[in-house]
């Protein structure tokens, strides 16, 4: 099944607007877009998403999601060399990091057990099972066992590492990236969005920091989430300036949610 004809007429930015405008909610006539949907900067590469799911929403109708990440992603790729996505979700941003190079590959985060075994079906139905390396845990400041709130049913994007048990709440695996990537790696991109636990994310790539290994960083500042785990507003800044990186937003940094990238000074 194809796109509306009209979103597919649409440049980049228009289209998104134009979806979120005129295509949601999801009409079930649409469905089979979400089994089986190519990626707008990346067309022979499909996904299998979820219907409902806002993020899946964006991918099936427009093929893109976070626009600007996905432009700045790509100008990286071309480069080659290694990705860590710490919060993989389904695969997006894995999937376009390999197809735009061959000769690059990933690492991919993704502890809720919701998404894991479809990421995992994203990355082999596209051939790309020898460039991913799909890893079932948390990326943390220490190796742990921890409390996850796997989100609503609806949203496979919401599930994040909870303050305390409860209701609604699993355990999971989490572990310092720091033990994973070997000291040799040179990280060509570390994208990390933890749904408010960067700030512990980083803290558990000390080594590949301090070491000057990670040629470029993203993360996001959840203020929502970041205050229900107690984790200070300019506490992953002012880590990574500490460890010789400067953060810039990368989006409106009085919003509730910001993207920031950070490079070695």
């Amino acid at each position: 099944m194809k796109r509306p004809l009209f979103l597919r007429l649409l440049p980049d930015r228009l289209c998104l607007a134009a979806f979120a405008r005129l295509f949601r909610p999801v009409n079930e006539r649409w469905y089979p877009l979400y089994r089986d949907a190519p990626l707008r900067f990346a067309p022979n590469v499909t996904m299998e998403l979820t219907a409902g799911d806002v993020i899946s929403d964006y991918i099936a109708f427009t093929g893109l999601y976070e626009l600007k990440l996905s432009r700045h992603l790509l100008r990286l790729a071309r480069t080659g060399g290694t990705m860590i996505d710490v919060g993989a979700h389904l695969g997006y941003f894995s999937l376009l990091w390999v197809a735009a190079n061959r000769a690059n590959n990933c690492l991919s985060f993704e502890p809720s057990p919701r998404n894991i075994e479809r990421l995992k079906r994203n990355v082999t139905r596209n051939g790309f099972g020898a460039l991913i390396d799909v890893l079932p845990q948390a990326a943390g400041r220490e190796h742990a066992s921890l409390p996850f709130d796997v989100g609503p049913p609806e949203q496979t994007g919401w599930g994040g590492i909870a303050a305390t048990p409860g209701v609604g709440t699993i355990v999971v695996e989490a572990v310092r990236v720091d033990e994973v990537v070997s000291n040799a790696n040179e990280v060509a991109l570390l994208k990390v969005d933890a749904e408010g636990a960067d700030a512990w994310v980083l803290m558990g790539c000390e080594r590949l920091l301090r070491g000057r290994q990670v040629k470029s960083v993203w993360f996001e500042q959840n203020r929502p989430r970041m205050r229900a785990l107690g984790i200070g507003e300019g506490e992953a800044g002012d880590y990574l300036r500490s460890l010789g990186y400067l953060p810039s937003p990368l989006s409106n940094p009085s919003a509730e949610t910001v993207q920031w990238s950070a490079t070695p000074v």
